[in-house]
């Protein structure tokens, strides 16, 4: 039977602030390497497996983001989060979906946010850690070898004994993340791994621990598992999910499980968890500076440029161990000594009320500043395979969304049943199909769309559009739609 490999793509991505935003998080964004991250980990999880046993967790706000990235993968192999409870509930949630099918399955659990290197070297460890898993009935992680005395990690025990690649040993302890001293103690003996917070074991052996380990993640999720398969699985894991304990699988299971293996590998891996580890993965200038986009650095040492501001370069002169991100919206400016202290910044800015630089920027214009100035940024947020939409408003007589299209991208061919709206073009260049017309669009046009006229919205450039309609929000007919979501009821329209 082939392994099932399940990433689990949630998280805020915090750490690459101001790249990394809200909307759009680390695993979803080309740091290092081709692709983005969650594009390169189901590149390497196709060299394990089919994309048929391939599966995603995610939260509600980034379906679109997966289905976007991911394109290949199957409709019923993304399972969606109604709220971020932690690893243990989102590892509980995949396998009692794959519990259903079969308990035998080999699971592999793999973050959606980690950097590798060695693709076949990456590979040689998981099917050993498979191997040990189906001998054994136990939980497995993947323990790196480490190089250096790192403070940011995790490590595994092993005993004393010489750590070996392509050995399994039973973990004696994990160790919470060390000072510099004990750090280099670790990295000296050659008695400890990093832990690496992937891993692999059969089906029923994570539900059981999860039983014996958390009984209450457990009760909470048995009308979830008794609902999987049937029609109102989508309603009970909206109703019951948000309710289960927030804890880490390492915290409430794998550090209290007696029958824990390690298999160590050495594949190049990251976790990425800050700015500076993109100095361990990518290649620096001669004078140790890592530059990403358009930027000159002169008489500058051990810096991290990164310019994401369109036509504008970044110049640094005279400068030596700092962090520069200059986005379109937000300039960071750090020593690098501070960058693992980031968070300090983000608590700061929603402290003074600047918590919208926490969210993308919409593209701007005159119009867009001025309608964005006013909007309240807990607003509703929806990711969609062709950008996203922000409700901004909504009562009993009329609601507003802002579209934001991303260039090349197209809304679905529809028409309403009763919706009617109206559509201001604020941003960008496409293409409006209106009744059978299609029409050039371009800022500061507007259309009134009544119920039953079929409409399309095609992107050249990054658009803006705000919508105005009456209230009913589920009514839409989907003709046809690039991202698979054709509503089949409008086959005799």
């Amino acid at each position: 039977m082939p392994a099932v490999v399940v990433i689990m793509a949630g998280g805020s991505g915090e750490r690459f602030w101001p790249y990394s935003r809200k909307e759009k998080p680390k695993q979803f964004l080309e740091i290092a390497g081709k692709g983005s991250l969650l594009q390169q980990t189901v590149r390497r999880a196709l060299l394990l497996t089919s994309i048929e046993n391939i599966y995603i967790v995610t939260g509600k706000e980034y379906t679109g983001l997966v289905r976007e990235q991911v394109p290949e993968l199957l409709p019923d192999n993304l399972l969606v989060e109604p709220a971020g409870r932690d690893t243990a509930p989102c590892i509980a949630l995949a396998a009692a979906y794959l519990a259903a099918k079969n308990t035998e399955t080999l699971m592999v659990v793999l973050p959606a946010d980690h950097m590798v290197l060695d693709n076949d070297a990456f590979c040689e460890t998981i099917r050993e850690g498979l191997k040990v898993a189906a001998s054994t009935g136990g939980l497995v992680t993947v323990g790196i070898q480490p190089t250096r005395p790192e403070t940011g990690y995790g490590y595994i025990h092993v005993g004393v004994k010489k750590i070996e690649a392509g050995r399994a040993y039973p973990v004696d302890r994990f160790v919470e993340k060390p000072d510099a001293r004990q750090a280099a103690a670790y990295l000296a003996s050659g008695e400890y791994l990093w832990n690496s917070g992937m891993f692999i074991w059969q089906v029923k052996a994570i539900r059981e621990a999860i039983r014996r380990y958390l009984p209450e993640l457990a009760a909470g999720m048995a009308p979830i598992e008794a609902a999987v398969g049937t029609e109102n699985f989508a309603c009970v894991l909206r109703d019951h999910f948000p309710a289960l304990p927030k804890i880490s699988i390492d915290y409430g299971v794998i550090e209290k499980a007696d029958n824990v293996w390690v298999v160590p590998g050495s594949f190049g891996w990251d976790d990425l968890g800050t700015w500076t580890a993109l100095e361990r993965v990518m290649e620096p200038d001669s004078c140790g500076n890592l530059i990403q986009g358009q930027a000159v650095l002169l008489d500058t040492e051990n810096v991290i440029a990164r310019n994401d501001n369109g036509e504008k370069l970044l110049v640094a002169f005279g400068l030596k161990d700092l962090l520069i991100v200059d986005m379109p919206d937000v300039l960071l400016v750090a020593h690098k000594d501070r960058v693992p202290e980031l968070k300090k910044v983000i608590q700061e800015l929603q402290k003074q009320g600047l918590g919208r630089f926490l969210h993308s920027l919409l593209e701007e214009g005159d119009r867009v500043s001025g309608l964005l100035a006013g909007l309240d940024w807990k607003c509703p947020v929806v990711e969609k395979p062709w950008g996203r939409e922000i409700l901004w408003t909504q009562t009993p007589y009329y609601a507003g969304k802002i579209l934001q299209v991303q260039p090349g991208h197209s809304l679905s061919r529809q028409y309403h049943r009763e919706k009617r709206e109206t559509m201001w073009f604020l941003k960008g260049e496409g293409e409006l199909e209106l009744g059978g017309r299609k029409i050039q669009v371009r800022p500061n046009m507007i259309f009134d769309i009544p119920p039953g006229t079929v409409h399309r919205i095609r992107a050249k450039t990054g658009m803006v559009v705000l919508e105005v309609s009456s209230p009913h929000m589920d009514d839409v007919i989907r003709l046809e739609d690039a991202y698979g979501r054709a509503d089949l009821r409008a086959e005799n329209y």
